[in-house]
């Protein structure tokens, strides 16, 4: 059991700067001195303060394009309450220079929800701090990559709590938090050699487009043409090659035939073996005395054995995914079985977790990465691997804080361990950290509930029972973004929820405006896991003969999508699941905005657009509507401005008026832009809508 610490001291204490940060930043945006270049004097100098969170690592995974950053944090309090408040914001934003003059490209940027959680100790009379919190986000920018010239960007990313940083400003620094650099290798793109294959392509690219949710398999079953057959085929390098290149590169055999010696002590006598040891007797290689370097059995209590080429660096926890991620360091520009333009080799990550914090490590799984020889601009190149971490049955309520211990173990070109979670192969490392579980309803091992935690992208705990909107302190479950209070939704509805394996759900959708209801019998396609490339599996889910969806195991369906259904209207909504067998119903109210603000501008002109002259003054109405309206900005080219978060007075609107000067520009126009806080197809807060009317001023 976790032991509580009663003992207070000076640490836990949160300084004003932390605990009125918003305010003071009200009061005066630059309050802190964190913005370059600004004239606004700062009243306390405050930068890249890492006294509560810090990263650790940044790492990406060429195969899926996930960016991503490990997030220490270090202290009980200090991050705007507990689990059961809305607690506050860690922003991250990622960069990426590709080293061609462009300089750093913003990548967009995510969020993780942290809160003050009590100081404990773990079975191992450890605290539980550092918690360990991972962001994730899929890069953006597309680049052309060939095997035989390799492009490794810099991710950048900028760590800010309670701040978001400012968009395209990778030089901004944060007032808490920190900024981290680490090179990172993209994976080769394909080049389709059309006349070599002689394949006939226009009726797979003509369904593709037409057809996007088909899966490649579906295509090849339609159209008859398998697409991987396209890809190219990595070089395989036989051990006489691998020799070669490793003298040049100057490898050493314990690194090159490491893998070759393994086998050949698990299988003395087989043909292979025999053939391997001419390859390397012929290449001067002393056998017995590589065999007896690399049968050096590493001891238990250690965390590390050889990691002059490779290294774990962290692990953690993606809040906001629920996946586990461990970052990994290739430290050198060879021995790792060939470029990138050949199959290279793996380094395996098996993950444990403690789920009891008994100090019994409990096997997960073990993911693979492939990684080669690369001629690299830096000192390492940093790669992150992840897996999805199914908690269904370890959730708590916010009332009872749930930080649990897991273990990563890293090993070079030989799987690890599945049974002893401290054992270490010849290369490799292991790290342990603790996180925490996302809260959720305490369900019993065994037991199966109707529940779907989040709806339209939003926590169900954030939408409000009785007006169907969101609550304060919202944001979007899956990226931490904030969204606005009281805000509908529109457009594509997504269930997500615990998946029983073996039962069958339906879903309910009730029009709480005229009472008529249906059940939702679209098909959807989910994404699912591989802890191999190419990391991701497609399943069709599609209701049986009695209408019900059947619940998929959590590797085939990692967001646990339950329903994707599209109500449309301005109608208020209740969405209930039943599960086949078992008894009760969970349900939710939402109200849906499927119309965008109306807006007008009418200008006194009489419908001529040239019935103003220069020096003359311009008149006119505006007019914003919208039943959630979120803000509306009002401009001119001749100056004049105004805003607001409330709808304008009816038709005709707000008046204004604009004096032009006699050297005004002689043609420009009046603008209206106005936002609402629909939430769209369950991903994105709605665009802004807008409107113009153009003048052209007559000289005086």
């Amino acid at each position: 059991m976790k032991q509580s610490n009663s003992l207070k001291t000076k640490e836990f204490v949160v300084q004003p700067e932390r605990a009125q940060f918003l305010q003071m930043l009200a009061m005066n945006p630059n309050y802190f001195g964190n913005i370059p270049g600004s004239k606004i004097k700062p009243k306390f100098k405050l930068n890249n303060k890492t006294t509560y969170e810090e990263l650790t690592c940044v790492g990406y995974n060429p195969d899926t394009q996930n960016m991503e950053a490990t997030i220490s944090i270090k202290k009980s309090s200090g991050y705007s309450g507990g689990l059961c408040t809305a607690g506050s914001l860690e922003y991250v934003r990622f960069y990426l220079d590709f080293h061609d003059g462009a300089g750093f490209i913003d990548q967009g940027c995510m969020a993780v929800n942290v809160h003050d959680i009590p100081y404990e100790k773990d079975c191992n009379k450890k605290s539980i701090f550092p918690i360990k919190y991972v962001a994730t986000l899929k890069k953006r920018t597309s680049k052309l990559c060939l095997c035989n010239k390799p492009i490794l960007p810099t991710l950048k990313v900028i760590l800010s709590w309670n701040n978001e940083p400012p968009p395209n400003s990778p030089t901004w620094p944060p007032v808490w938090g920190s900024i981290m650099n680490c090179d990172v290798q993209l994976k080769p793109s394909w080049i389709l050699m059309l006349e070599k294959y002689q394949i006939e392509l226009s009726e797979y690219l003509t369904l593709a487009v037409n057809s996007p949710n088909l899966t490649s398999k579906q295509l090849f079953e339609i159209t008859g043409v398998d697409i991987s057959e396209l890809a190219p085929k990595p070089l395989s390098l036989n051990l006489e090659d691998v020799v070669k290149e490793a003298k040049k590169l100057r490898v050493p055999a314990s690194r090159f035939a490491f893998k070759t010696v393994q086998k050949m002590i698990k299988y003395p006598t087989s043909e292979i073996t025999l053939m391997n040891k001419a390859v390397l007797t012929a290449a001067k290689i002393d056998l017995s005395k590589l065999i007896d370097e690399l049968s050096v059995l590493v001891p238990v209590d250690t965390s590390k054995a050889n990691v002059i080429y490779e290294e774990l660096e962290c692990i953690g926890l993606d809040y906001n995914l629920e996946s586990l991620v461990a970052t990994i360091k290739i430290k050198k520009n060879s021995g790792y079985s060939g470029n990138l333009c050949s199959k290279g080799s793996k380094e395996y990550i098996s993950f444990w977790i403690d789920w009891d914090d008994n100090c019994s490590w409990k096997y997960l799984n073990t993911v693979e990465l492939n990684v080669h020889d690369i001629q690299m601009n830096g000192d390492c190149l940093c790669y992150s691997v992840s897996l999805p971490l199914d908690s269904t049955y370890y959730k708590k309520i916010c009332s009872k804080p749930n930080v649990v211990r897991i273990r990563s173990v890293l090993s070079w070109n030989v799987p690890p361990s599945t049974t002893d979670p401290d054992k270490l192969e010849y290369y490799g490392n292991r790290k342990d950290a603790h996180i925490q579980i996302k809260p959720g309803v305490d369900i019993n091992p065994g037991d199966v509930i109707p529940l779907f935690n989040i709806i339209g992208g939003i926590d169900v705990a954030h939408v409000n029972d009785i007006t169907g909107l969101t609550k304060p302190g919202s944001f979007f479950a899956y990226n931490g973004l904030g969204v606005p209070t009281a805000a509908p939704f529109d457009g594509l509805i997504v269930l997500n929820g615990p998946s029983f394996p073996g039962y069958r759900y339906k879903i309910k959708i009730t029009n709480l405006n005229d009472g008529t209801f249906y059940y939702a019998d679209d098909s959807f396609v989910v994404v699912g896991y591989l802890p191999f490339a190419p990391w991701v599996q497609y399943t069709t889910q599609a209701i049986d003969g009695a209408g019900y969806y059947h619940f998929l195991h959590p590797d085939k369906n990692t967001l646990n999508v339950l329903a994707r259904f599209t109500p449309g209207t301005s109608d208020k909504f209740r969405v209930d699941i039943e599960v086949d067998t078992v008894t009760g119903v969970f349900s939710k109210t939402i109200q849906m905005d499927d119309v965008v603000p109306d807006i007008k501008i009418k200008v006194d002109d009489g419908g001529d657009c040239t019935h103003y002259k220069k020096g003359d003054k311009i008149t006119g109405h505006y007019y914003v509507y919208d039943k959630h309206i979120r803000n509306w900005s009002f401009g001119t080219t001749w100056g004049g401005s105004a805003s607001g978060t409330a709808n304008t007075p009816g038709l005709p609107g707000a008046y204004f008026e604009v004096q032009t000067s006699l050297t005004a520009y002689p043609c420009g126009a009046v603008s209206l832009i106005a936002r609402d806080k629909a939430i769209v197809n369950s991903q994105s807060l709605r665009a802004y809508v807008r409107t113009s009317y153009h003048i052209c001023l007559m000289n005086s």
